[in-house]
């Protein structure tokens, strides 16, 4: 039973304009501010996140070979459209998918957890306003 798509990432944002915004960034709670590169990111990194925290829930039943190929290529071509400084913590959660050997089809549903950690580490000290 492959899966077409087990991520969702959300549309890329355009920044609204708006008088209240301040000189080259986005008002934040307490008048914090934020790039609006870094919210860019920030909402492309956690809206995958949030997606890839949902497919152990899909992969729990069992999965295949495929399925997991299809889940490692999502998460790269993820890679692809977060900040260069999560590069590698992205290549590190796509190999994850698999427990080893390479095509046992078996989810690692652990070294994925792990892999995370990273990746929500990032967006605790990018993506909070203080």
């Amino acid at each position: 039973m492959p899966t077409e798509t087990m991520l969702t990432m959300p549309a890329s944002p355009s920044p609204q304009p708006s008088a209240a915004v301040p000189p080259g960034g986005v008002a934040g709670a307490q008048g914090a501010t934020t790039a609006p590169e870094a919210s860019a990111h920030c909402v492309i990194v956690a809206g995958g996140m949030t997606t890839a925290m949902l497919a152990p829930l899909t992969l729990l039943s069992g999965s295949d070979p495929d399925e997991l190929r299809a889940l490692e290529q999502q998460i790269l071509d993820l890679r692809d459209k977060v900040p260069e400084d999560l590069h590698d913590d992205f290549t590190t959660l796509a190999l994850s998918v698999e427990a080893p050997p390479e095509g046992s089809g078996a989810f690692d549903e652990e070294a994925f957890r792990h892999a995370m950690v990273p990746v929500q580490d990032w967006l605790g000290r990018h993506c909070t306003e203080s």
